[in-house]
């Protein structure tokens, strides 16, 4: 407990009277940690590492603090509007850290000049202040990687350069998100249903950094060009914490699976109902009543959240809350009729999907595919038994009429 309060306490007067200044033999580092097993740490971590023994300081600023006791934490993450915070930590602690949770760590040392290294080092201590270190988290343009990336750079006087055959690779966001999802199915599948378009569009070099991972591989290979000098960014690299056993490997993907028994499902369900001239409204209730529950979160991501790549979600089309104003509606006999013309609008959705699927700006899994066939097959048989009950009783009622 001491040595954090020594921390804090060291901080607060750096903060409050100046800059310590860093001997010659002070080193910079960029740390990058693997992905953990937690959503939020699945995509790995970026810190900064400040290591000067003649001042007795070894250091790590990172970006990924955040508070989940913050009023209204979770309203605004679901909208895209929390706020992280630059943290500090003794590098010991950080290490410590990591060794716990059996996570990779790199350290990669940095290649700066003296002034470059006091420069990088000032503008942490001045971002650390109450007033500089909250700031508005994106997942993908401005997080805990973008961030040292941008402070790194901003603080060489030179230009960086990186490897050309790593610029020439293209990926879109989902292939890059999908890299550090398919060891988990089920999270690899939500996600594919509430990003939209965007997710499809090509991401540049440097948007690719927003993955720990990938700006260490670019730091690799970075040179900083100085006037007539050019030298690698990073001078040495070592792995300070080694986890066996901890590389992320694609899982068996049982989601399109389960949709194929849902499938089966289905159509053994719709074939009862043909035989029996009655619908089977519990089915319906369950299966739209859970769509129209996943719609609603596809519904509000891509209508309200400033979360990048959700926005323009061609999943709403299928997938949205009406479904789940249908689950109620089908269960009481007085709104059944408001249920049958409310098929009439999924269908016609369904049908669209189907047809232009292939066309629209953005990918779509068989799993969601499978879900649109489900969909469809039971608004089809709805409205085919329930066309002929509406039918039964309007001719029944003209020749009560009659008489």
């Amino acid at each position: 407990m001491r040595r954090p309060i020594i921390l804090l306490l060291f901080f607060v007067s750096i903060v409050t009277a100046g800059a310590v200044t860093l001997s010659d033999s002070a080193k910079v580092s960029l740390l990058t940690c693997g992905p953990g097993p937690e959503l939020y740490a699945k995509f790995g971590h970026s810190a900064i590492r400040i290591s000067d023994p003649a001042n007795h300081l070894d250091i790590s600023f990172n970006y990924g603090y955040f508070d989940y006791n913050t009023p209204g934490f979770y309203y605004k993450f679901v909208n895209g509007e929390t706020d992280y915070q630059l943290g500090v930590t003794e590098t010991s602690e950080f290490i410590l850290e990591y060794q716990l949770r059996q996570i990779n760590m790199w350290e990669q040392v940095l290649n700066l000049k003296q002034s470059e290294k006091q420069a990088l080092f000032d503008a942490l201590v001045e971002n650390y202040k109450p007033e500089h270190r909250y700031y508005r988290y994106n997942f993908v343009f401005d997080n805990c990687a973008t961030r040292p990336r941008d402070m790194i750079i901003g603080a060489i006087k030179g230009k960086i350069t990186f490897d050309k055959n790593l610029e020439k690779k293209k990926e879109t966001f989902q292939q890059l998100i999908d890299l550090y999802t398919e060891d988990s199915p089920a999270i690899l599948f939500g996600i594919h249903l509430v990003l939209g378009a965007p997710k499809d569009n090509v991401a540049t070099f440097q948007q690719t950094m927003f993955l720990p991972e990938r700006l260490m591989r670019a730091a690799a290979t970075a040179r900083i060009q100085r006037d007539s000098t050019t030298v690698p960014l990073v001078s040495s690299s070592s792995q300070l914490v080694t986890a066996q056993g901890k590389d992320i490997k694609p899982a068996f993907n049982y989601i399109p699976w389960i949709c194929v028994l849902l499938l089966l499902v289905t159509l053994w369900i719709c074939s009862k109902d043909k035989r029996n001239r009655k619908l089977s409204i519990w089915f319906d209730a369950i299966l739209f009543g859970i769509g129209g529950a996943a719609g609603f979160i596809v519904f509000y991501l891509t209508s309200f959240s400033v979360h990048p790549l959700v926005s323009s979600n061609w999943n709403v089309v299928w997938l949205n809350p009406l479904l789940l104003v249908f689950a109620f509606t089908v269960c009481f006999r007085q709104t059944r009729k408001f249920a049958f013309y409310l098929q009439f609008l999924f269908l016609a959705c369904e049908v669209f999907m189907m047809i232009t699927l292939f066309m629209l700006p953005q990918s779509f899994v068989i799993a969601e595919i499978l879900l649109i066939i489900v969909l469809a097959l039971r608004s089809i048989m709805y409205l085919r038994l329930k066309g002929e009950y509406f039918r039964s009783v309007v001719i029944a009622n003209g020749k009560a009429k009659k008489k």
